[in-house]
């Protein structure tokens, strides 16, 4: 019999033990769970459309350092009929060919914008002005689509971007 109470006595301290580790880790978790809901929360549509309101504002300012520098340091930009261009460097090359072709100004619109985590996207259009061979006005109005992750920095940055104009193809 005597033994018999020992087995359930520790039977019952395991059962207790068990029962008390329980309730620990359940008390953890919420912790835990505010934590994920922290990490995912969405980006606002103003934070991730703010890349191209920089990368516009830089365009008109002629500055192609500063409409490099929205675009993480590995990014690629996909231009309409042009092969990919790839690398901070050779994208701040590509503006300064736009500013050089006389570019006046540009000004973007988001139209939609998500996030999830640290990765996010940014649908718009656009309008740039530049001068003509005829010391004309040129316009192009298009759409883009932007690739975005946040930065160790808090920032969010472009990896991938892609445009085209809405005017169709000339055919010469």
């Amino acid at each position: 019999m005597k033994k018999l109470n020992k087995l359930t006595l520790i039977t019952m301290i395991f059962a207790l033990s068990f029962a008390i580790q329980s309730c620990e880790q359940k008390q953890k978790e919420p912790t835990v769970e505010v934590e994920k809901e922290e990490i995912s929360k969405s980006a606002t549509l103003e934070e991730l459309g703010q890349m191209n309101r920089d990368f516009a504002k830089a365009l008109t300012a002629k500055d192609a350092v500063a409409a490099a520098i929205v675009y993480d340091e590995n990014a690629s930009i996909l231009p309409p009929n042009e092969p990919i261009v790839t690398g901070r460097a050779n994208i701040q090359a590509y503006w300064q060919g736009a500013i050089d072709a006389g570019i006046i100004d540009a000004t973007v619109k988001t139209i939609d914008a998500k996030s999830v985590g640290n990765s996010g996207y940014e649908i718009g259009t656009f309008t740039m002005r530049f001068h003509g061979a005829k010391n004309d006005t040129l316009v192009e109005v298009g759409k883009y689509t932007e690739i975005l992750e946040l930065n160790k920095e808090g920032k969010w940055m472009a990896i991938y971007g892609m445009w085209s104009s809405n005017e169709p193809m000339p055919t010469e």
